[in-house]
């Protein structure tokens, strides 16, 4: 009888520990499609509009406002989320738990994302070493960096954006949406390796910035591995937010340790 309970209560632990993933491959390439072309349009049209009513050239880090820069960017993450919610939650009747919502033990987030750390900003100080020996170059200036030199919008919001908007958003759309699409249709290693590589892309906001490929594609491997697992966001969320963190607070410092990826 001891047994027979035992055996139930390790089974219905497996199974409080499996995301029920209903949504698939399918879904993630239909949303990816839809978000390239209404933010391609909000941002041009956006520029556009400026610069025929004001002369301004919209993308310029130096006359952004604090008002512009929060309205593009909760444009962005309201667009994210809303896809997650219309095909996970709406459309294939999920819930927030199945997207990795749900709570994992903060002693090990904690030590896990110190870890963490520890093996990104080696791996990162390793790469822009080789990269300045092998090839003679510097790591380019992030889109973060010219806002915070330019002084174009409040250091507050940047913080906000950057260690607490930015890490929910795109770890529930990268890694809860995109990750567990491509798990189900491709399996693990196949949605490891196109989660970091549209982790990655996204990232690339300039052109210059294809120097930051590589490591934001390691950062996300190692977000969607954590994902995988704890089957919780709580790791990864709490990781992205720590490590933009220690970021902008070296940048606001003027501690020119280490890029912003």
């Amino acid at each position: 009888m001891t047994g027979s309970k035992l055996k139930e209560t390790n089974s219905t632990g497996k199974q409080n520990n499996v995301l029920n993933i209903k949504w698939n491959a399918i879904d993630a390439v239909i949303s990816l499609a839809f978000l390239v072309v209404v933010l391609t349009g909000v941002y041009f049209g956006s520029a556009k509009l400026l610069e025929v009513l004001a002369g301004k050239q919209f993308f310029n880090s130096s006359n952004i406002s604090n008002v512009s820069f929060a309205v593009l960017y909760g444009v962005q993450t309201v667009l994210m989320l809303g896809v997650v919610w219309f095909f996970a939650i709406f459309r294939r009747k999920s819930n927030l738990r199945d997207l990795g919502l749900r709570y994992y033990s903060m002693p090990k987030t904690i030590w896990y994302t110190f870890l963490s750390l520890l093996a990104i900003f080696f791996i990162s100080f390793l790469y822009m070493s080789l990269m300045n020996s092998l090839f003679g170059i510097e790591g380019p200036e992030s889109t973060i960096e010219k806002l915070i030199i330019n002084k174009s919008v409040s250091n507050n919001i940047l913080l906000v954006v950057v260690t607490v908007v930015a890490p929910f958003s795109e770890e529930v759309f990268f890694r809860g949406f995109l990750y567990s699409a491509f798990k189900k249709s491709l399996g693990v290693n196949a949605a490891l390796f196109l989660s970091s590589f549209l982790f990655s892309i996204a990232h690339m906001v300039h052109l210059e910035l294809l120097y930051s490929f590589i490591p934001l594609m390691i950062i996300g491997w190692l977000l969607a591995y954590l994902f995988e697992k704890t089957k919780s966001l709580l790791m990864p969320i709490f990781l992205h937010g720590a490590y933009n963190l220690i970021l902008i607070l070296i940048l606001l410092g003027e501690l020119k340790i280490v890029k912003v990826y």
